[in-house]
């Protein structure tokens, strides 16, 4: 019996660990921002969040598929301007980004990310589509290492990086939550 809950307490920390590792970036979403070299050396996976940060009357977050990113044509796909737009990466494969406001795809604001399994996750996750586009009101939840010029409005925009593995005031819960889970499947 002890065995049986020393390996459910050890299979329960796995799980809150994991949840754990998921990362928030943070997308200062503006015109001089080179959205490809920001991807570079990035690894995008299942459950890590996009937080696009722009002056909600400047800009929009518009996702797309390859062909309208390379077109810079958001056709028919919902805009979603509030300023603080959070997508959720809930699948494997490419997502494809645009600002929908005239002539700013052209001049660079298109992302492109390549999202794959969550760490550790060797088969493919139950077939879901990729959660669309919502908006947010809570603020980033990852640290900065940098902080991007200020947008045309002059209001400063928010970091353009995370720090992949570090531990932030969620994860530390999730960890705590976990580790007292441990605590009383072992009567400690």
């Amino acid at each position: 019996m002890a065995m049986l809950r020393a390996l459910a307490a050890a299979m329960t920390v796995a799980a809150f660990f994991e949840m754990a590792l998921c990362v928030n970036y943070n997308v200062a979403w503006d015109l001089s921002t080179n959205y490809t070299h920001w991807v570079s050396g990035k690894t995008f996976r299942i459950g890590d969040t996009l937080t696009f940060k722009y002056p909600p009357t400047t800009h929009d977050v518009v996702e797309v598929d390859s062909t309208g990113y390379s077109a810079c044509n958001a056709g028919t796909s919902t805009a979603s301007a509030t300023g603080n737009t959070e997508i959720r990466l809930t699948a494997t494969g490419k997502r494809y980004f645009i600002c929908g406001i005239p002539t700013h795809c052209s001049q660079g604001m298109q992302l492109e990310i390549d999202v794959v399994h969550a760490m550790g996750e060797t088969s493919p996750p139950s077939s879901s589509p990729p959660s669309p586009v919502s908006d947010s009101t809570s603020p980033a939840q990852a640290p900065a290492s940098s902080t991007p010029p200020p947008s045309p409005l002059n209001v400063p925009s928010p970091p353009n990086e995370a720090v992949p593995g570090s531990i932030t005031g969620e994860a530390k819960l999730t960890l705590g939550l976990g580790l007292a889970t441990v605590m009383v499947a072992l009567g400690l």
